[in-house]
């Protein structure tokens, strides 16, 4: 699939929020490889660490939310183009249509849902809950984001500047945390 057309825009319009769909994953859709394995330590490692079970799954239904509204936009896209996610072929030329372009800036913006501060903040959220709030652990968290943004690198073949800016500020913040008293 080839996606032509992309031009940059500045303005941002505003768009109507789409009431999230309920619906059940379908057994033909692509399991994705997650870019993070929480491992449970053994229990002699695993004295008196307790992560912040209700954060985490606060954070995993905000990320879902996040990533149903980009997944909506898509497929609105493609219905728009008379296509659908099952029935798209690699040779199909896809053009990013006005909508779909402001509702996916109005996403990345400055007070976007995937902006380098609202990704930035869950992820490090994240770690922190995964943490239990222990500083210690900060360095093996720094090395798990680490990582996980060098594997997106090479899935991509290069990360976007936006996600580039977001490992800046995930890295700033997680400093401003170790610094905290």
């Amino acid at each position: 699939m080839r996606v032509e057309s992309v031009q940059k825009t500045v303005s941002v319009a505003k768009t109507e929020k789409v009431e999230q769909e309920k619906k059940a994953p379908e057994k033909s859709e692509v399991k994705e490889t997650p870019a993070a394995v929480y491992e449970k330590a053994k229990k002699s490692e695993d004295k008196g660490h307790i992560y912040d079970k209700a954060a985490v799954d606060r954070l995993k239904m905000d990320s879902e939310r996040t990533y149903s509204s980009l997944r909506r936009i898509v497929e609105y896209l493609l219905l728009r183009q008379g296509k659908t996610f099952d029935t798209l072929k690699d040779s199909d030329i896809i053009e990013v249509d006005q909508q779909a372009r402001m509702e996916a800036q109005e996403l990345i913006g400055p007070e976007g849902e995937l902006g380098v501060e609202k990704v930035s903040q869950r992820i490090v959220d994240f770690a922190i809950a995964l943490s239990g709030g222990d500083k210690s652990k900060l360095d093996s968290l720094r090395k798990a984001i680490d990582q996980g943004f060098k594997e997106a690198e090479k899935v991509l073949g290069g990360l976007p500047e936006i996600s580039k800016e977001t490992y800046d500020r995930i890295m700033e913040k997680l400093d401003a945390c170790e610094n905290e008293e």
